[in-house]
């Protein structure tokens, strides 16, 4: 694209500054002070969470739907993670057709872990290059096949297999679905779009716990029925997706403008006054300041993302879903079933049932908080929370949990730990997308998820045999891991509520110290203030 093009603004309607047209970058590249004079933060960023939900109803409505397709994701993701506790997939993969062997378990998991690995770092090239519905279109279709290998399995390698096509399909919508509604959702009600998607993968899984104990009620041996109803949510994730517009972050960035203003148009045309044009070029302007600031700092090349400052944001962004792992997320997600079946537990799937009901309350509670009290608190309080979970869990696995009392007590520490390390899931995702520049924001998830799922793939492999060995003590590992984890967390977790990708960038390029955010105003709020006092916004 050309680079020496520059705004052209024409005063129209009163004293309001707009845009002519689009230009295919807003500013010179040889000429950076310009960038001070493009606005980089809309007016319409300081109505409250309700006036924005109000205002920017189309926008809310595409993320939602989007949000749904994580459904699937869930489903699936829970399904086949806890039906190898059924009694017929047991005497179906089980050597002695009695009691699954713990390589297997591991295997079964790690490969899994594996596939979200791949599934993850490879997505952002086909994100970038086709667009975020490109992905879309990709990952479902690596689903459809993970469902068809896991109904015809008839031996555990079959199975091992299914999982780790299911990894990488997972692991794609896992590093696609939080950019795209990132893209769509307006600022001040970011994190509760983010959280549609948490929401939305909690029902899923509870959908696919209920499942599996409402068969295994009925039919005890049947484990294939609830594998057949993977694609009905499939099937329906693939239609809502027709429909879906692509991210105009995403069209600006590749110079498709026309699509770009095409599709601001149809979510903002409704809303009486809304320039699209300066809308428009806040988002290019924005990309174009990033870009600068790249050139000057000579950030280039594939591994840019993981240099300077670019590599302290990636690292920023990716340490709560690092967290997660370091306090138990496998033991409660992928082997909750297993878990509480050898803790002695003598309906593990209910059990699971409960903690798919406090993982969807915990959603809930996020959604209604998280832009209100902010990212950072919410992540402390939810890894603390969940430290307090697991290190009781390791208590009581000193003690003799076979005894009613202390199986309820070991119950109830499952739950917190769940609820708390599933309170501020969605705020994780929140900070893989926010914390990056634009045009690294697809990798920055995509890898940023991978280097997680990296601890989840060694957790895989060693927690199974873990637990066969050492059973609840298993829990004083996540001890040791997560409330140094959380300590760290303190200090480096900043707080992004309501930011404009403009302002993290120009708070990250100060240097303000991460733990001040709040509160902090930056030169992007002057501008926008000095505009509205002028009239300009």
């Amino acid at each position: 694209m050309n680079t020496n093009d520059s705004i052209s603004p024409t005063e129209e309607k009163g004293d309001v500054i707009t845009y002519e047209h689009a230009p295919q970058h807003a500013i010179d590249a040889n000429e950076p002070e310009k960038i001070r004079d493009v606005q980089l933060k809309s007016s319409y960023d300081r109505l409250s969470v309700l006036q924005a939900m109000g205002v920017f109803k189309r926008s809310v409505l595409i993320c939602g739907i989007a949000g749904f397709a994580a459904a699937t994701d869930g489903f699936q993701h829970q399904l086949s993670a806890s039906v190898i506790a059924n009694k017929g997939f047991i005497q179906q993969f089980a050597s002695d057709h009695k009691k699954l062997e713990a390589p297997h378990v591991s295997t079964f998991g790690g490969l899994y872990s594996a596939g979200q690995v791949v599934g993850q770092f490879s997505i952002p090239w086909v994100s970038d290059w086709f667009g975020r519905k490109g992905s879309m279109y990709t990952f479902m279709v690596l689903l459809t096949i993970a469902a068809i290998v896991e109904s015809v399995a008839t031996v555990w390698w079959h199975w091992t297999i299914a999982k780790l096509i299911a990894g990488i399909g997972i692991g794609a919508v896992q590093a696609t679905l939080p950019v795209f509604i990132n893209e769509h959702a307006p600022g001040q009600i970011r994190g509760f779009l983010i959280v549609a998607y948490s929401l939305w993968f909690s029902l899923g899984g509870l959908m696919a716990n209920v499942t599996l104990k409402v068969r295994s009620d009925s039919h005890p041996l049947d484990y294939k029925t609830p594998i057949y109803t993977q694609f009905g949510m499939i099937g329906l994730s693939i239609i809502i997706f027709v429909f879906l517009p692509e991210s105009p972050w995403w069209l600006v960035s590749k110079g498709k403008l026309d699509k770009a203003r095409s599709t601001l148009e149809k979510k903002f045309a409704h809303i009486p006054g809304y320039d699209i044009n300066r809308e428009l070029g806040i988002i290019e302007a924005t990309i174009e300041q990033q870009r600068e600031w790249d050139r000057e700092t000579k950030a280039h090349g594939p591994l840019a993302i993981l240099k300077g400052l670019n590599g302290k944001r990636f690292l920023i962004g990716s340490w709560p879903k690092v967290l997660q792992q370091f306090i138990g997320l496998s033991v409660f997600s992928s082997y909750s079933a297993y878990f509480f079946q050898l803790a002695g537990n003598k309906d593990s799937f209910l059990v699971t049932v409960i903690l798919g009901c406090c993982s969807l309350a915990a959603v809930v509670a996020d959604s209604l908080l998280v832009d209100k009290i902010g990212r950072r608190r919410m992540t402390l309080f939810g890894f603390t929370g969940a430290c307090c979970g697991v290190t009781l869990m390791a208590i009581v696995g000193c003690l003799d949990y076979a005894n009613p009392k202390l199986g309820a007590v070991l119950v109830f520490s499952g739950v917190v730990a769940n609820f708390c390390n599933t309170f501020q899931s969605s705020t994780s995702y929140a900070y893989l997308s926010e914390m990056p520049e634009q045009r690294f924001r697809a990798r920055a998830v995509g890898w940023g998820l991978a280097y997680c799922n990296l601890y989840a793939v060694m957790f895989s492999f060693v927690v199974p045999i873990m637990l066969a060995r050492w059973k609840v003590k298993t829990a004083f590992l996540f001890v040791a891991l997560g409330i140094p984890g959380t300590i760290l967390a303190y200090f480096i977790m900043p707080e992004s509520m309501q930011r404009s990708p403009a302002e993290i960038q120009e708070l990250f390029t100060e240097g303000v110290t991460l733990r001040k955010w709040k509160g902090y105003k930056t030169k992007v709020e002057t501008d926008l203030d000095a505009r509205i006092n002028q009239g300009e916004a």
